[in-house]
């Protein structure tokens, strides 16, 4: 089953759980109820978490079917990658020969050796790779390609100083892969590498915030000055004929985003237990320790003060004037008041942030259609084409589980 066929089915499936939803919240609305019975109430949220699972296996495969709709572009001007013949799975580069390629190519080379038979397809590849299975000895070069020198006497040879820049290379990049580690029994240097990219993972995928905002990297850790400026007061003017124009100066400010540096705290762990431990303990670790920064750095910049922490978006946020009907309450008037709060400059742009229980809230919130209607339509509405998302009143939404 294709990458195609499980999203139109995943669609599906979604689409029938929102109307099994709609459904519920119809015949409360028909029976005069504004609250939903326990058992009611019960398989609405049952729902809307089954809701939520699909629509991250939809991202999923959407992610995976554009990494794979990209291996059909062409590569560096070249063909187009085609299938192995031999491995469909696998995928031959077209222009570019890959590291893979030529591990490939070398596996095929040392098989003939052994007397396994090679069919054509892969013959091709290896000679496409440079390296004729027919060959009964090949060179191998392990560091960088050295340069020889024609001598007087005829002789070819590699001059010293090249050698010795060559070992030397060669002894700094030991160097690196040893530093990490005190012996090599300890392993450092894989548990850190695996670590690190669990925690990297992690961090992107926790909280609100991090998912929405826009992460600047900077060459140091000092202090990062953004100009502004705020024209929208000053307007133009009409003038007479032969007369001077007024000067109207414009006028810049600027906003300071300062360099915080986070810590998980550290997590003491033996050699023993990193060796002995049936499970992925670098894994485990490494997404543990991205969990607790991405707990903090989620509040920081939810309510930060400012002070000596990042300035929150609550806290740097303005009051819109918008006042609910209560306080575990939301009509539809009040999202239409909201909106319409935001200057239409940003309004485009602009989507909800809202707890969890909020999205609980705003998911039984139904519009009348016409005149008469008891039903009404939900004003939640979920994303069934390629890359929607769910909408709330037509503005996409992130759940921060900090508000």
């Amino acid at each position: 089953m294709d990458l195609t066929q499980n999203l139109t089915e995943l669609r599906q499936q979604k689409g029938q759980l929102a109307n099994e939803a709609d459904a519920i919240l119809t015949k409360a609305r028909e029976e005069g109820r504004n609250d939903l019975r326990k058992d009611e109430d019960e398989k609405f949220e049952k729902i809307h978490t089954d809701i939520e699972s699909l629509t991250k296996q939809i991202l999923r495969l959407e992610k995976q079917q554009t990494t794979m709709a990209s291996l059909a572009e062409p590569q560096n001007g070249g063909r187009r990658t085609t299938p192995d013949k031999v491995n469909p799975d696998r995928v031959i580069a077209g222009g570019k020969i890959t590291e893979a390629d030529r591990v490939e190519a070398f596996r095929t080379w040392a098989l003939a050796g052994a007397g396994v038979e090679i069919d054509e397809a892969k013959r091709e590849h290896a000679k496409r790779c440079g390296l004729p299975i027919e060959a009964k000895r090949i060179s191998l070069h392990f560091g960088p390609r050295l340069k020889p020198t024609h001598f007087a006497d005829g002789s070819l040879r590699v001059q010293p100083e090249d050698l010795r820049t060559w070992q030397r290379e060669m002894d700094e990049k030991r160097a690196a892969l040893t530093a990490a580690q005190s012996t090599t029994t300890t392993g450092g240097y894989t548990t850190a590498d695996a670590a690190m990219r669990a925690l990297e993972v992690a961090l992107l995928a926790f909280g609100g915030m991090r998912s929405v905002g826009t992460v600047l990297r900077t060459d140091t850790g000092g202090p990062l000055p953004i100009p502004t400026s705020n024209d929208t007061s000053n307007k133009g003017e009409i003038i007479g004929e032969n007369t001077t124009n007024n000067e109207l100066e414009m006028t810049f400010g600027q906003l300071v985003l300062d360099a915080w540096k986070y810590s998980s705290k550290y997590i003491l762990a033996s050699v023993e237990f990193l060796q002995d431990s049936s499970i992925n303990v670098a894994e485990f670790i490494g997404s543990a320790l991205g969990d607790r920064i991405g707990r903090i750095q989620n509040d920081h910049f939810t309510t930060g003060t400012g002070s000596s922490q990042p300035n929150g978006v609550v806290t740097a946020g303005t009051s819109s004037g918008v006042t609910f009907s209560g306080t575990n309450t939301v009509t539809y008037d009040n999202i239409i008041d909201l909106i319409h709060s935001i200057d239409p400059a940003y309004r485009n742009n602009g989507r909800f942030m809202f707890h969890d229980g909020g999205l609980k809230m705003l998911k039984k919130v139904k519009v009348l259609q016409y005149s008469g209607d008891t039903s009404g339509y939900p004003l939640w509405t979920p994303g069934l084409a390629l890359g929607q998302p769910d909408l709330i009143a037509g503005y996409p939404y992130i759940v921060n589980f900090f508000l």
